[in-house]
């Protein structure tokens, strides 16, 4: 049995994301919106990334940055860029995913929770570039502290994001939804959803 992989139409029957969440992430996809996926640990930040990745035409080129091959390419469009820990040192890593995304020249980047490369530097060279879709771990409530905290950026690099998705995980159900959706405007987190 291979590994399931949701579509927006399963975040809807579970309840993980409301219809007009659903169709404010779809026009911000179309319109190559840069997205922070954030949440917890276990809060679902990859099933959405999966479900996202169906929202984008599929004529577009998809690049996904992962580490230790646990993002699968399940649509033509998707060019997985593998990285982990091999005794390589983390700039060289960088460089190596940075000269792939370039030969690449995706439409979107996606970034999904990795610490194998500095996500920071690829940011500052690529993100006028390209769309990205980039997950972070958030273990508190401070959103914009954590995003900066975890992929170690700046308020400028902050501020080239367009929205801000969170995740909430109830640990005493297990139910994963999109607690709210901020855009970003001049380095603050403005709830829209």
């Amino acid at each position: 049995m291979g590994v399931y992989i949701f579509k927006p139409e399963d975040l809807l029957r579970y309840g993980t994301i409301t219809e007009e969440q659903l169709e404010l992430l779809k026009d911000a996809i179309e319109k190559k919106a840069d997205i922070l996926i954030v949440g917890g640990t276990r809060a679902g930040k990859t099933k959405l990334v999966e479900a996202l990745v169906f929202l984008i035409p599929d004529d577009w080129k998809v690049a996904v940055v992962t580490a230790y091959n646990e993002f699968k390419p399940f649509k033509e469009n998707i060019q997985v860029i593998n990285t982990e820990f091999d005794g390589r040192s983390l700039d060289k890593r960088t460089e190596e995913v940075i000269d792939a995304i370039q030969r690449i020249n995706p439409d979107y980047v996606i970034i999904d929770t990795i610490h194998t490369v500095k996500v920071s530097e690829m940011l500052r060279r690529l993100i006028d570039k390209h769309g990205f879709i980039v997950t972070s771990l958030v273990l508190s409530r401070n959103l914009s502290d954590e995003i900066k905290h975890w992929l170690k950026i700046d308020d400028e690099l902050l501020s080239k994001f367009e929205l801000v998705i969170e995740l909430y995980r109830d640990i005493k159900t297990g139910l994963r939804k999109v607690n709210a959706i901020y855009r970003i405007k001049g380095g603050r987190l403005e709830k829209i959803s």
